[in-house]
């Protein structure tokens, strides 16, 4: 497993578990650093395709409400 994959699955750990744990600046944090580090398709691509099917309803409408700077 290349350190990229790694590092990309890593980012997925940290975001479900900064969203399941409702850290919002801990998620916004891990994201930030997903783009520096990944660049900003790779991480858009976790955040979008990898993790949001994971989610129950109700963390969805988090990531949604966080998203627009809303707290859930």
């Amino acid at each position: 497993m290349t350190l990229d994959t790694q590092m990309t699955l890593a980012l997925l750990q940290e975001l479900l578990m900064a969203l399941r744990a409702k850290d919002a600046d801990g998620y916004k944090s891990w994201l930030t650093l997903g783009i520096e580090e990944l660049g900003r398709d790779v991480a858009a691509e976790v955040e979008s395709e990898w993790m949001v099917p994971l989610l129950v309803e109700k963390e969805r409408d988090r990531l949604m409400a966080w998203s627009l700077g809303v707290s859930l």
